[in-house]
């Protein structure tokens, strides 16, 4: 548990930094004032110089590190996200081959069924009603296979859409990305 949000916190190291920055400025002021200016300006300058980069890497250690903060809860929060989609469509793609299953395996029986009738028929003499009704377990079958490829294409389709992984916008110019899925360009 954090004790202090992490927005209040940088507010915090800010207003040290801030308080330390006018407590010095102030002293040097005063010592500045109490010498011979003309013989000591150099060493003023240069100490107000030094006082205000060290300030300047202070503030600048305190927004990289709030910077890294976001980015790793952003990149969390993403990385579940991602784990969902990679769960859900791993569901899907299990529920799809148990439908097709069942459904292939009732088909076969029923075509397989249809065929043994056609050839019994044919052998008892019934030859025009034999290959009728194997043309029509043919058909089925074909129409039936025909039918699974295109739903698995298209079950394929919607997975591969659905599994598309986020990525975290990168903050230095070397690797730039984006949040969106990336489509593909319409032709």
């Amino acid at each position: 548990m954090q004790l202090i949000p992490h927005g209040l916190g940088s507010l915090i190291r800010f207003l040290i930094g801030i308080v330390l920055l006018q407590a010095v400025t102030l002293l040097l002021g005063y010592t500045a004032m109490h010498t011979d200016i003309r013989l000591t300006w150099p060493l003023f300058v240069l100490l107000g110089l030094s006082i205000g980069v060290l300030v300047a890497f202070w503030f600048n250690s305190i927004v990289a590190a709030d910077r890294h903060r976001t980015l790793s809860r952003a990149s969390e929060r993403f990385s579940r996200e991602r784990e969902k989609i990679r769960v859900k469509a791993e569901q899907l793609r299990s529920k799809a081959k148990r439908s097709s299953m069942g459904a292939s395996a009732k088909t076969g029986v029923v075509v397989g069924g249809a065929l043994g009738v056609g050839v019994a028929m044919m052998f008892a003499q019934f030859m025009t009603l034999g290959l009728l009704t194997l043309s029509a377990a043919g058909g089925v079958a074909l129409g039936y296979s025909v039918r699974a490829r295109q739903e698995k294409g298209i079950m394929n389709k919607r997975l591969e859409a659905d599994a598309r992984a986020m990525e975290v916008i990168a903050l230095d110019d070397t690797q730039k990305t984006s949040l969106l899925p990336q489509r593909k360009p319409k032709r």
